[in-house]
């Protein structure tokens, strides 16, 4: 773990609150338990000890929040392949949960392939959202490469899975005020941010919080779901958004 990391734990833990129980949205980028696909992945172990702790605090495991409180999602960045080979374990555990898909990676090296990827969108615990297509920084693209990103990966995702794509998550989770807005005209109506914080608590009109735990040991674990990372919001709004 890195020095940043580590320094992000201590903040977590000290800002947490013992009353605090804000729906929120979770970020993960793979599980593995044989063969782990990416630096990012989280071991099997670990992310059951996550469940375990969302459900004896007291919180349920939703596909969509609808509630201010006592609701957590499951988002999982990229499409990797851990999903795929421990789904057994998505489904014994009955864990909804949200893949987000960069279409120019399907079929990739440690990636889902386009049978995999239908294969579980047909699984009723799995949503499947745009990673964009070729997980480009939106902020740094001009109108017409920003809408050929959304847009393509949209039509391609419907194409997949025969449902409409109504979810996009920002690549690297960099944004600005463009980017929202042409997302939205192109039809997303949740656009998922990497910046902490209650879920319904918005950014921006249809912007969401997640928060970042796949690194994140059962103490930091339990600080985020209290709360702990809300302090570190202006951060990541420096970090990830672009004026």
């Amino acid at each position: 773990m890195s020095l940043g990391a580590i320094f992000r734990q201590i903040i977590i833990a000290a800002n947490q609150s013992s009353s605090y129980m804000k729906s929120r949205s979770l970020v993960y980028h793979d599980i593995h338990s044989d063969n782990c696909y990416t630096n990012m992945s989280t071991s099997l172990d670990m992310f059951i000890k996550h469940i375990n702790i969302i459900r004896e605090m007291g919180f349920k495991i939703v596909s969509e929040i609808t509630k201010d409180e006592g609701q957590i999602q499951l988002t999982f960045d990229d499409g990797f392949l851990g999903i795929y080979d421990n789904i057994s374990v998505i489904n014994e555990l009955d864990l909804p949960v949200k893949l987000f898909i960069i279409t120019s990676f399907i079929g990739k090296p440690f990636h889902l392939d386009k049978n995999q990827l239908v294969e579980l969108s047909n699984n009723p615990l799995i949503t499947i959202g745009s990673h964009s297509h070729s997980h480009r920084r939106l902020n740094t693209l001009d109108k017409g490469e920003l809408r050929y990103e959304l847009t393509y990966s949209k039509k391609i995702l419907e194409g997949l899975v025969g449902v409409p794509i109504n979810d996009l998550c920002y690549p690297e989770g960099k944004f600005d005020k463009r980017v929202v807005k042409i997302a939205r005209d192109v039809g997303y109506i949740n656009q998922y941010s990497l910046i902490p914080g209650a879920f319904l608590t918005e950014l921006f009109k249809n912007v969401r919080r997640r928060s970042l735990v796949q690194y994140a040991n059962k103490k930091s674990f339990k600080s985020i779901l209290k709360g702990g990372d809300d302090i570190l919001e202006r951060w990541y709004i420096k970090k990830h958004f672009k004026l």
